[in-house]
């Protein structure tokens, strides 16, 4: 089978994980896509309790833990455990705006994209969130976030794809949960999670739902 991942499973370094805690199985645990996800080197979505050694003191502490290629070809851990929450004057190159920092701190998440300079000195487009779990600034590449047509069974427009795109939120009505109810949440990108965050979640009254039928009938009779 074809690797499809800059690290392969093989590659992780389980002695060195064993060393500060995490038993070997943890892999195992992992779903299908967050496994990938951490194969490609991002953090992991779950907290990994470690130890570690602060002025002299054995301590186990919880951290989020990434894979790292080095160039010999090797592979490390990285280890990001909660930190206070922090808006630097400068990341990656780019001067925060007042009110780009309020809206970090207030939403958790940017709410645009950014044009970043990164590790390799090139500078790419970016979202920018904070993760809930370790506090920390996340850059996410646009790249890596694939704007579908439909979510959870609703159409959304190509104003609306645009928006969500450019990391803004945007409300959806119409969707379908597992139970197979309606209902309307507000979408919006989420770099942290490497995916697209669902909040403000409200059921669809079931007048509302057959209304909306009605209507969709009517526009495709006439």
């Amino acid at each position: 089978m074809e690797q499809t991942t800059r690290i392969s499973k093989d590659e992780i370094p389980f002695e060195k994980l064993e060393k500060v805690g995490i038993k070997r199985d943890f892999v195992d645990r992992m779903e299908s896509q967050e496994l990938k996800d951490f194969l490609n080197g991002f953090r992991s979505m779950k907290l990994y309790t470690v130890n570690a050694k602060i002025n002299d003191e054995n301590f186990r502490i919880p951290t989020k833990i990434r894979l790292q290629k080095l160039e010999d070809g090797s592979v490390n851990i990285k280890v990001h455990p909660i930190q206070r929450l922090h808006i630097p004057e400068e990341y990656m190159q780019h001067k925060f705006t007042k009110e780009e920092k309020s809206a970090l701190l207030e939403n958790r998440n940017l709410g645009k994209t950014l044009e970043l300079k990164g590790r390799d000195g090139k500078k790419d487009n970016y979202y920018l969130s904070i993760d809930s779990k370790t506090n920390e600034l996340i850059p996410l590449r646009i790249k890596h976030i694939r704007v579908p047509e439909k979510i959870k069974g609703a159409g959304l427009s190509d104003e609306q794809r645009q928006k969500l795109a450019a990391g803004k939120k945007i409300v959806v009505k119409g969707m379908t949960g597992k139970d197979g109810k309606k209902f309307t949440a507000t979408l919006q990108v989420d770099a942290a999670n490497r995916n697209i965050n669902f909040s403000g979640f409200k059921k669809e009254k079931e007048k509302e739902q057959k209304a909306e039928k009605t209507k969709a009938t009517k526009q495709k009779v006439g």
